[in-house]
């Protein structure tokens, strides 16, 4: 027997004995089935067994850089001495794993920590992608950014569920928004076809009136289509063609509307006069405006036709103003949450303000890029796209002076 073995262990009965160390009582290991010196050997071997494993385990921790995935073998290590056979220095092996045990819960406790703070700016970041009205953008963005977050470790157990409910809220929150403007936008479309579909229907029947103002009222209802929002190309070119084939008697004919009592130069001053209306109405709050400017169309109408095309440019521009910033307000007011004022106020109407003037400029994309599908071959209608091409881009440059007014008023508020 070494003096390590009689120092540690002893043999009694034909049984080997493992003598009291701290930390662990004294208890039977084994029994002597050779002699004595063999079955001793035997034991202090499958201690040198055990020591391996330790040292294999300190060197992949000290090595590698996934550490913490050590942290279980180290406890299942630490847990096994108490049951295992073998003749050592069981404290100091449990004392070098209590240290590797202690050095990996720092290491993990800090990583958790420094993955918190990953995950939190991953989380503004999600809030920005999801603000985006390009929604195609947003969800590409958002799918990439959820495996970015996947591959993120562990936060502590304390924040996990907070962490983890205020990442989802977020997807949950865009999927909803998303879902709600396709929804509105798929309802919004097929109203809009039915109002190409009713005109198209008068068109019909005024041509089989065969009335002596025929001309006229052609011309008339081509006005109205003029007027119409936006809708998909393929169906908008499809409503064109069968609305054309009921207004060809109005594209070159009509009675002219007399110019003004003092001729053209009367007509165009009683337009200045209307603008200078415009400007004054432009100042009233959302509803007020929008009544006066109502009420200043029809007497643009009335007032002849001007060949000054600033005059026109400008008269339509205040009018598409008074309308979108009503319509915004409207919006605004379906939207907000009660008695929210000042910058947060500002800041919402921003956001359903960027979410529409990105819709209409994907809408005026597509119809740029499908101008020559609308070319029909006649004056009247070919005349009547160009019109509703310079409606849209109008339309998109009133709601941009808006966003520019409020990002001035943002920057004046505390």
């Amino acid at each position: 027997m070494t003096d390590l073995q009689q120092e540690l262990a002893f043999i009694e009965g034909g049984k080997v004995i493992l003598k009291e160390q701290e930390g662990f009582p004294q208890r039977e290991i084994g029994e002597v089935k050779d002699d004595e010196t063999t079955a001793l050997q035997f034991f202090q071997d499958r201690f040198e067994h055990l020591k391996e494993k330790v040292d294999k385990v300190q060197l992949q921790i000290e090595t590698e850089d996934n550490k913490g995935s050590f942290l279980m073998k180290v406890l299942n290590l630490k847990e096994s001495l108490s049951n295992y056979d073998g003749i050592g220095d069981f404290t100091a092996l449990k004392d070098r794993l209590e240290m590797l045990e202690k050095m990996l819960e720092d290491y993990i406790s800090q990583n958790r920590r420094r993955n918190l703070e990953v995950k939190s700016t991953l989380i503004e970041e999600a809030k920005s992608y999801a603000s985006n009205p390009d929604w195609r953008e947003a969800t590409e963005k958002l799918k990439e950014l959820r495996q970015r977050w996947i591959r993120v470790g562990a936060v502590e157990e304390d924040k996990k569920e907070e962490i983890e409910n205020s990442f989802q809220a977020i997807y949950d929150g865009f999927y909803e928004k998303k879902k709600a403007f396709h929804e509105a936008k798929k309802e919004m479309m097929a109203t809009r076809e039915k109002q190409y579909e009713a005109l198209i229907a008068k068109a019909k029947k005024l041509q089989e009136s065969k009335g002596d103002d025929l001309a006229q009222k052609s011309n008339a209802l081509i006005e109205e289509w003029k007027e119409l929002e936006n809708i998909p190309k393929e169906k908008y070119a499809t409503l064109l063609k069968e609305f054309k084939k009921y207004t060809q008697t109005g594209k070159n004919a009509g009675t002219k509307k007399p110019h003004g009592p003092n001729g053209k130069a009367g007509n165009d001053e009683t337009k200045l006069s209307l603008i200078q209306e415009l400007k004054e109405a432009k100042k009233l709050d959302s509803s007020a405006a929008v009544e006066r400017a109502k009420s200043i169309q029809q007497k643009w109408k009335d007032s002849g036709k001007t060949f000054n095309k600033d005059l026109n440019e400008e008269y339509f521009t205040l009018n598409d103003y008074i309308f979108e910033k009503s319509f915004i307000d409207n919006l605004f007011e379906r939207k907000a949450k009660k008695g929210l004022e000042g910058k947060e106020a500002v800041k919402l109407k921003m956001s359903l303000l960027r979410d529409l003037i990105s819709r209409d400029q994907r809408e005026l994309n597509v119809f740029e890029e499908n101008l020559d599908k609308f070319n029909l071959g006649t004056q009247q209608l070919d005349k009547m796209v160009g019109f509703k091409h310079e409606k849209q881009k109008r339309k998109l440059a009133v709601k941009q002076q808006i966003m520019e007014e409020l990002r001035d008023l943002n920057k004046n508020l505390k």
